[in-house]
């Protein structure tokens, strides 16, 4: 939804101007949950946000772009056992949430996927543009930060997680609370990894599967 609004303001310019707060709000909210807006916009976010991130790498003193943001070379079997832990995140949420009151899709990913008239473009920016940009600034230039200041593992766990989780404002608290852990797994692989990439391919993984579901919805 936040992307969405985005775009609604980049694309309509001062337009908005001419509408009462009724109108503004239904505008930005169908703008928000329309799914190739959506898509469009996180996929061509990347061009500007992830050269952004590896600048402020670059720029830092003793450090590379990509050094600072993780690549280390990692172990062939990181990328399988990652895979199999995000989707066992999946999974068990899945089976807890019916019990948690979360017994349906949010309304917005409902919403995405009946509005959409191109579903690659839905596809691109929720299962590669928006995993991309998040890891790149929450594990990546945030991570990299906190991680090597005094807030130390712990605190660069728990705020890149936190931070990320409230930047999905639009679903219910219990989905927030579950993105707020599944941060957390992010975080430690970044950590048991040292590698940017294992985080981007599990967050495009999860992505990837919700987007399929929001397709078939």
């Amino acid at each position: 939804m936040t992307i969405g609004v985005g775009i609604a303001l980049i694309v309509t310019g001062g337009s908005f101007s001419e509408l009462d707060p009724d109108q503004l709000k239904e505008t930005l909210e169908s703008l928000a949950t329309d799914g190739d807006v959506a898509g469009i916009v996180a996929f061509s976010t990347i061009f500007v946000v992830c050269p952004a991130c590896w600048l402020i790498g670059k720029l830092r003193p003793g450090w590379a772009g990509w050094e600072y943001l993780g690549n280390t070379k990692t172990k062939w079997w990181h990328w399988p056992v990652s895979g199999v832990a995000i989707i066992s995140c999946t999974v068990i949420f899945g089976l807890v949430a019916p019990h948690l009151g979360v017994d349906s899709p949010d309304d917005s990913m409902v919403a995405m996927g009946k509005s959409t008239q191109y579903p690659i473009l839905l596809f691109l920016g929720v299962a590669i543009g928006a995993p991309l940009i998040e890891e790149f600034m929450f594990r990546g230039v945030l991570w990299r930060g906190w991680r090597a200041s005094r807030l130390g593992l712990f605190g660069a766990l728990f705020l890149t997680s936190f931070f990320w989780a409230i930047l999905h404002v639009q679903y219910p608290g219990v989905i927030i609370a579950y993105i707020f852990c599944l941060g957390l797994v992010l975080g430690l692989a970044r950590e048991l990894t040292s590698n940017l990439w294992i985080p981007v391919w599990m967050h495009a993984l999860n992505n990837g599967l919700a987007t399929l579901s929001m397709l078939n919805l």
